[in-house]
C-alpha cells in the first residue's frame, strides 16, 4: 500500500468518525425530544384529569363494575311496600286520603315493624279529620316513623291589575324546603331529605348524605333510619368525608335491579292480609314477615312517583334509592373513591412506566408491554373494587397508555424510515462527492437502458475525468484534491435534471478516483455533447478553485456516447464513451469528444 492510499484511508476514517459523532449527537437530541413529548402527554392528561374531562368514561366503567359486583349482600331487615298500579286499581287513584296512610302505619306497628319510612308528600293540608287521624296514629304507635322533606324551586307569586302583573315574590326559581305539616313532623321519629341529582349523563350514581339550604341541614332520609335501627348515632358530615368524592357526594352501591334482591310486598296484599288476620283467615302476608323489619312505603308507578336512570336500570323507582342507601348503612358496604391526589399520582406513575417501556422496547414488544400494563392496571382496579370497595380511576391511565403507545409507534416508524433512508443513502452515495456510487449507478443504468429500448427513447452518457489530477494531489495535497472533486461534483449536479418526473431526471456517479459518469435521458449525441458536456467543461474551466490562498487550475476531458438501436445492455455504450474520453486525452485534453470523432 503506497503513501497516497494510506492518506486517503486516514481522511475517510476522519470523515467517518465525524459523521458518527454527528449522528450520535442527533440521536441523543431525538431521544431527549422523545422524552419531552412523553412528559408533555403525561402533563396534558394530568390537566384532563384535573378538569374532569374524561369523568364520563370513568362513570361508565364504574357502572360496569357495579353491574358485575356480586359481593354486596342484601340485608334481610329491609322490606319494600309498593303502591303499584295493581294497588291503585284496587284501592283508588293517587293521591289517597290521609286515613289510608294512618291505617298502614297502625298495621305495620301492630305487626311489629322496627321502623317505617313513608315516601309520601304530606306538605299540604287535606281533610282536617284525615290529617288529625294520621297525626294521632303517628303520635301513639311505638314504631318510629320517618318522613321526607324535599327541595323544590320557588314558584312566582303574582296577581294582575289592569292586565299588568304585580310580582309578590321575586325569588322565583330559588330552591327551598318542602316540609311535612308541623303536626306530622312533631309526631314522626325523624325527617330527612330526598334530594338527589343525576350526573351530567342523566344517570343517578351519587347522593348527598347531608344537604343544607335556607340555614337548615337534613340527612338523606335512609341514613337516620338505618343508624337508629343499629342504635348508633348518625355520623357527622366530617366522618362521611372518607366515603365522599371530590364533589362531596357518596356513591350509591347499587346491588340489584328493581324487583330483585330486596323483599317486596304489595300495599294492597298487606291491607288484605291485615283484615284477614282480624277475621281469623289465612293472610297472604304473615305478620312474622313484617316483625322486626324496616318497611319502606312509597308509590312505584311511573305516573305517581319519581324514577331515575341508574347503572342497573333505565327507570328505577325512588323507593329503591332509599333501599340501597339503607342497605349500605346496615351492611356498612360503602364504595370509597380514591382521593384525587392518589388518582393523579397513579396516572403520572403509570405514564412514566409506560413511557420507559416504550423507549426501551421495540415496536412489537412495546405493544405487548402496553397491553399488559393496561390490563394489569384495569385488573387491579377491578379487584380492589370487588374486594375492598375502593374505586380508582382506570380510564385516564388506559387512555394515557394508548396515546403514549401511538406516539411511540409513530416515532419509531418515522425514525426507522429515516434510518433506512440514511442507510440507503450511505450505501448508494459516494461519501465525498455525494454522487451515486458506480455499483448502484450500474443498476439504474441497466434499468433505464431497458426502458429506453422499449420506449424507443434516446439515451446518452458522458464519461470524463479531471486532467492531471495526480499533479494537483502532489502539488497541493490530498485535502485540496478532495476539495476539487467535491466542487466538480457540485458543478455536474448543477447541469443535470434533478427536480422533474422520474422518467425525465438524469443521473451522475463517481466512476473512479477522479472519473465521473453522467447519464442523460431523452438526449441524443449532439444534445449531450453540446448542451451538457461542453457547458460542464466550460464551467469547470472558468470556476476558481482556491486552496490556502492559491488558485488551482482545473480542466476536464469528456467522452460522449449514446445508446444504439438494438442494444439492451449499457456496456457497449460505456466502452464507446471511454474510447471517446481516451481520444480527448490524446488530442490535448480539456475538450469534448464523441463516439463519432
Amino acid at each position: 500500500m503506497n503513501e497516497r492510499d494510506e492518506q486517503e484511508k486516514l481522511i475517510d476514517a476522519g470523515e467517518t468518525t465525524e459523521k458518527l459523532f454527528t449522528r450520535t449527537r442527533s440521536r441523543q437530541y431525538r431521544d431527549w425530544m422523545r422524552v419531552g413529548v412523553y412528559l408533555l402527554i403525561i402533563g396534558i392528561f394530568t390537566l384532563l384529569c384535573w378538569g374532569k374531562h374524561l369523568d364520563r368514561f370513568e362513570n361508565l366503567v364504574l357502572d360496569g363494575f357495579l353491574r358485575s359486583e356480586s359481593t354486596h349482600r342484601i340485608d334481610p331487615s329491609i322490606v319494600l311496600i309498593k303502591i303499584s298500579e295493581q294497588t291503585l286499581r284496587e284501592i283508588g287513584s293517587w293521591p289517597w286520603p290521609r286515613r289510608y296512610h294512618a291505617v298502614m302505619a297502625r298495621l305495620l306497628s301492630e305487626w311489629g315493624a322496627a321502623a317505617v319510612l313513608f315516601d309520601i308528600d304530606l306538605s299540604t293540608r287535606a281533610e282536617p279529620k284525615d290529617d288529625q287521624d294520621l297525626a294521632q296514629v303517628l303520635r301513639k304507635i311505638p314504631t318510629p316513623v320517618y318522613l321526607p322533606v324535599d327541595l323544590k324551586p320557588q314558584k312566582e307569586r303574582k296577581f294582575w291589575i289592569h292586565g299588568m302583573p304585580v310580582v309578590l315574590d321575586k325569588d322565583e326559581g330559588k330552591m327551598h324546603w318542602i316540609r311535612p305539616l308541623p303536626e306530622f313532623v312533631k309526631s314522626a321519629k325523624g325527617v330527612g331529605h330526598r334530594h338527589v341529582a343525576p350526573d351530567p349523563d342523566g344517570v343517578l350514581r351519587r347522593f348527598d348524605p347531608f344537604w343544607s339550604q335556607e340555614g337548615e341541614t337534613y340527612p338523606f332520609l335512609s341514613i337516620p333510619v338505618g343508624y337508629d335501627f343499629l342504635k348508633r348515632s348518625v355520623p357527622s358530615s366530617l366522618e362521611w368525608k372518607r366515603f365522599m368524592d371530590d364533589q362531596g357526594k357518596v356513591i350509591i352501591p347499587w346491588t340489584s335491579r328493581w324487583d330483585e334482591g330486596f323483599i317486596y310486598y304489595n300495599y294492597a296484599d298487606l291491607v288484605h292480609s291485615f283484615y284477614a288476620v282480624q277475621k281469623g283467615l289465612n293472610p297472604v302476608i304473615s305478620p312474622d314477615e313484617i316483625a322486626g323489619k324496616i318497611c319502606l312505603v312509597g308509590v312505584t308507578t311511573r305516573e305517581g312517583s319519581e324514577s331515575n336512570t341508574t347503572p342497573l336500570e333505565i327507570a328505577y323507582p325512588f323507593l329503591g334509592t332509599y333501599a340501597h342507601v339503607l342497605n349500605s348503612v346496615l351492611t356498612h358496604n360503602w364504595i370509597r373513591p380514591a382521593p384525587f391526589w392518589a388518582n393523579l399520582l397513579c396516572l403520572i406513575a403509570i405514564g412514566i412506566v409506560a413511557a420507559s417501556l416504550f423507549m426501551a422496547l421495540r415496536s412489537s414488544l412495546s405493544l405487548l408491554a402496553g397491553l399488559l400494563l393496561g390490563l394489569s392496571w384495569f385488573g387491579f382496579c377491578f379487584l380492589v373494587f370487588l374486594k375492598a370497595h375502593w374505586w380508582f380511576f382506570s380510564v385516564y391511565p388506559l387512555f394515557l397508555i394508548l396515546i403514549l403507545f401511538i406516539f411511540s409507534a409513530v416515532y419509531v416508524q418515522f425514525t426507522a424510515t429515516r434510518e433506512k433512508s440514511h442507510l440507503f443513502h450511505l450505501a448508494t452515495r459516494d461519501g465525498l462527492t455525494e454522487l451515486y456510487v458506480i455499483r448502484h449507478f450500474r443498476l439504474i443504468m441497466n434499468q433505464i437502458v431497458r426502458e429506453a429500448l422499449v420506449r424507443r427513447e434516446s439515451l446518452s452518457i458522458i464519461l470524463f475525468d479531471i486532467d492531471d489530477f495526480k499533479k494537483i494531489n502532489d502539488t497541493y495535497g490530498h485535502p485540496a484534491g478532495d476539495m476539487v472533486l467535491k466542487k466538480v461534483a457540485a458543478i455536474i449536479l448543477s447541469f443535470i435534471r434533478k427536480r422533474r418526473p422520474f422518467r425525465e431526471i438524469d443521473f451522475a456517479a463517481r466512476y473512479g478516483g477522479e472519473e465521473f459518469i453522467v447519464m442523460l435521458r431523452k438526449a441524443n449525441l449532439r444534445e449531450a455533447a453540446n448542451g451538457v458536456a461542453e457547458r460542464i467543461r466550460q464551467k469547470v474551466e472558468t470556476t476558481r478553485f482556491e486552496w490556502d490562498g492559491k488558485t488551482i487550475p482545473v480542466r476536464i476531458s469528456l467522452g460522449v456516447a449514446m445508446l444504439h438501436g438494438g442494444e439492451s445492455v449499457p456496456d457497449p455504450m460505456v466502452h464507446r464513451a471511454d474510447a471517446a474520453l481516451y481520444k480527448a486525452k490524446q488530442t490535448g485534453k480539456n475538450r469534448v469528444c464523441t463516439e463519432r470523432d
